[in-house]
C-alpha cells in the first residue's frame, strides 16, 4: 500500500490534533519522569469517551496502556504532569492524594464538557420477552420517586445488548438538552427473577438522577450516604437484596454455563 506524502494526507480533524499534540506533551513528560518507556517506545496512550474511569494506566509484560478521557487532551501542562506523576511515579500515599485531588478538581471544573463529550448509545429497546422496562420506570416514578415527575424530561429506558454476569443495571448521563438513559442487564428478563428485583434496580438507577455524583475526600462518590438513606427507603429494599445475595449467583453461574 502506498502511503501518500504528508502534503497529500487527509487532514487531521480539531479533536484529533489536540489528541496527537497531547500525546507528545505526555511523552515528553515521561522523559522526564520515566525515559525508558520512551526509549523502549511500548506505552500507547488512548483518548476515551469512558465517563466512568477518567484515567487509568495498565502494563502488562513491559508495555502499558495509558488511557485517558477525551477531557484530558485539552488540559494544561500541569494537570498532565500530576496525570505522569500519578500514575508512573508517585508512591507516598499522602502524595498520591494531592495528586489525586488536584486530577479531580480539574475533572469537576469541567464536568459539563465532558459529559457533552459522551457519545448517545444505541437505542435500547424496553420490551423484553418478560419484562416491559417501560411499564416498570413508570410504576417506579409513580410508587417510589413522585418528586421525579416534576422534571421536563424523564429517562429512556432499555435492556443492554446483550446478557453479562457483571453490572445489573446503569445510569448514563447525557448532555443537558438530552434524556438520561437507565440499562437493565437484559440477564434479568428472565421469569426466575421476580419483578420486585427489577423495581428495586430501576430505582436504583433512578436515585442517580436525584442525588448526583459528589466530592468527598479527594474522591469521586457515586453512593452518598444521601443516596443510601433514600435507596434503603424502598419498601421492598431487604427482600429485594437478600434475593439478590440468595440467587443472583445461580443466575449468572447459568449464563455462563450456556456460552
Amino acid at each position: 500500500m502506498t502511503v501518500p506524502p504528508k502534503s497529500l494526507a487527509r487532514p487531521l480533524s480539531s479533536q484529533a490534533a489536540r489528541e496527537e499534540n497531547t500525546e507528545e506533551r505526555i511523552r515528553s513528560l515521561l522523559w522526564r519522569y520515566q525515559p525508558e518507556f520512551v526509549l523502549a517506545g511500548s506505552l500507547e496512550i488512548l483518548f476515551t469517551r469512558n465517563s466512568s474511569t477518567l484515567v487509568s494506566l495498565s502494563q502488562r509484560k513491559g508495555h502499558g496502556t495509558l488511557r485517558l478521557h477525551v477531557l484530558f487532551s485539552s488540559a494544561p501542562a500541569g494537570v498532565l504532569e500530576d496525570v505522569i506523576r500519578f500514575c508512573f511515579t508517585c508512591k507516598d500515599q499522602a502524595q498520591s492524594k494531592t495528586l489525586r485531588s488536584r486530577i479531580l478538581d480539574y475533572v469537576g471544573e469541567n464536568r459539563n464538557q465532558a459529559i457533552a463529550t459522551v457519545a448517545r448509545p444505541a437505542c435500547y429497546a424496553p420490551e423484553g420477552s418478560i419484562y416491559d422496562l417501560e411499564e416498570i420506570l413508570w410504576h417506579v416514578i409513580r410508587e417510589y420517586v413522585p418528586e421525579r415527575r416534576l422534571k421536563r424530561t424523564r429517562p429512556s429506558i432499555g435492556w443492554s445488548k446483550r446478557a453479562t454476569t457483571e453490572l445489573m443495571g446503569k445510569w448514563i448521563e447525557t448532555p443537558r438538552e438530552e434524556a438520561n438513559i437507565i440499562v437493565i442487564n437484559r440477564l434479568l428478563d428472565d421469569e426466575r427473577v421476580p419483578s420486585y428485583y427489577i423495581e428495586y434496580i430501576v430505582y436504583h438507577e433512578l436515585l442517580h438522577d436525584l442525588f448526583s455524583i459528589s466530592r468527598s475526600h479527594g474522591r469521586w462518590v457515586k453512593h452518598s450516604p444521601e443516596f443510601q438513606t433514600r435507596e434503603k427507603t424502598h419498601p421492598l429494599y431487604a427482600r429485594a437484596r437478600e434475593w439478590e445475595t440468595r440467587e443472583l449467583h445461580s443466575l449468572t453461574t447459568s449464563e455462563n454455563a450456556a456460552r
